[in-house]
C-alpha cells in the first residue's frame, strides 16, 4: 500500500499539484554544515551567459522553467507561479518546519540536499514571507498520494515566496532518514518534475540524489532571478 501511494507522486506532481500551523514552540535548530561539502552555489553578477552542459541546459527548461504550474491547491489555493523564467529561492532558504511533523526527517532532509548541492537553509516563523512550508496533510488534501512538495507564489521575477511540502499524516511521524521527505523537499527546491534515474524520479530510484539532480541544482542557484534559458543553454534576465 505504501509504494502504491509513492507512486501515484507521480500523478500529483506531474498534474502540476506539486510545486502551517502557528505555534509558539521554538524551532528545531539549523543543520550543521557538511564539513568539506560543495560550495553555495550562487550567481556570479552578470546578466547573460552560456549554460555549457547541455543536458543541464535542457533538464531546468523541462523541470523547472517550463513545467505545468497547475491551478489551485487545497487550502494554499492558486497557484501563481509562472512558466518562462526559472524559479528558485533566495539564499537561504527559507524553512517553516509545523509541529504536525514529529521526529527529525524534514532536519534530516534539509541537511542531505545541503550535503549534495551546498545550498544553506534558515528556520523562519509560521508568518514569514518568503517561507517553505513542511506540514502533514490528510487524505482529504493528498487523495491517494503519499506527499506533495512545491512552490505556489512567486515574486514579480519568479523568485519562489511560498512553497509547500504536504507529507500524509501517517507518515509524518517517523525515524530519518525518509526517502519521501528528501523527495519532496527537492520539488520545492526547484526540481518540479520527475527526471528518471534518481530520488526525484517516479518511482524513486534510491534514497540519494543523482548526479543529473544535483547538477540541476548546481546550476539554477548560479543563475540569476528572472532568468529565462533558451534551448541551446543561452540564458540571460529578461525585463
Amino acid at each position: 500500500m505504501r509504494i502504491l501511494r509513492l507512486a501515484s507522486l507521480a500523478v500529483v506532481v506531474l498534474a502540476g499539484a506539486c510545486g502551517g500551523n502557528s505555534s509558539t514552540g521554538a524551532s528545531p535548530p539549523p543543520p550543521t554544515p557538511t564539513n568539506g561539502g560543495p560550495p553555495v552555489p550562487v550567481p556570479t553578477g552578470e546578466l547573460s551567459g552560456r549554460i555549457e552542459n547541455s543536458a543541464t541546459a535542457a533538464d531546468l527548461i523541462t523541470y523547472n522553467q517550463a513545467a505545468n504550474v497547475g491551478l489551485s491547491i487545497p487550502v494554499e489555493g492558486p497557484i501563481t507561479r509562472a512558466s518562462g523564467l526559472i524559479t528558485r529561492w533566495e539564499l537561504p532558504i527559507p524553512v517553516r518546519v509545523d509541529p504536525s511533523i514529529v521526529g527529525n526527517c524534514a532536519q534530516e532532509a534539509l541537511s542531505y540536499w545541503q550535503s549534495v548541492t551546498g545550498l544553506p537553509f534558515t528556520f523562519v516563523a509560521a508568518d514569514a514571507d518568503p517561507r517553505n512550508t513542511v506540514r502533514a496533510a490528510g487524505s482529504d488534501e493528498l487523495n491517494i498520494a503519499a506527499g506533495l512538495g512545491l512552490v505556489y507564489r512567486t515574486y514579480p521575477n519568479n523568485r519562489a515566496r511560498l512553497g509547500v511540502v504536504k507529507i500524509l499524516t501517517i507518515d509524518a511521524t517517523c525515524t530519518a532518514p525518509s526517502t519521501l521527505f528528501r523527495h519532496e523537499l527537492g520539488h520545492t527546491l526547484g526540481i518540479f518534475g520527475h527526471p528518471p534515474g534518481g530520488l526525484m524520479s517516479a518511482p524513486m530510484v534510491g534514497s540519494t540524489a543523482s548526479q543529473r539532480e544535483i547538477n540541476m541544482l548546481a546550476q539554477l542557484y548560479r543563475l540569476p532571478h528572472g532568468t529565462r534559458i533558451d534551448p541551446d543553454g543561452a540564458w540571460k534576465v529578461v525585463p
